[in-house]
């Protein structure tokens, strides 16, 4: 059996995402407060890193309480590649939260 190739892991302050939010009771609250500028707590690994939302865009005909996409702005680089999923908490106490997995890489 062939060996698999390793991840394309890169260390970036930057991470495009697919995210929905944890509690679909919740999803509306949490695209409310899922803004552009808006920051978050990003928990990638065992970083802990505040994450702006730099852009929020729907995935295709998707409806965003399901699934939408997020480009973050972290405040230190973390190291990440596609498919890695991590999540992402309300910084305001608000108790809305939400899970991605890193997109892939842009060409």
């Amino acid at each position: 059996m062939p060996a698999r190739p390793q991840p394309d892991a890169r260390e970036v302050d930057r991470v495009e995402a697919l995210v929905t939010a944890d509690d679909s009771d919740h999803a509306e609250n949490w695209l409310a407060r899922c803004i552009p500028g808006s920051t978050w707590l990003a928990r990638i690994r065992t970083a802990e890193v505040l994450a702006t939302v730099v852009a929020r865009n729907p995935l295709g005909t998707f409806d965003e309480r399901i699934c939408t996409c997020l480009s973050l702005k972290l405040a230190l680089p973390v190291p990440v590649e596609p498919g890695l999923r991590f999540r992402i908490e309300a910084d305001d106490g608000s108790d809305l939260h939400a899970s991605g997995v890193v997109r892939p890489w842009g060409g």
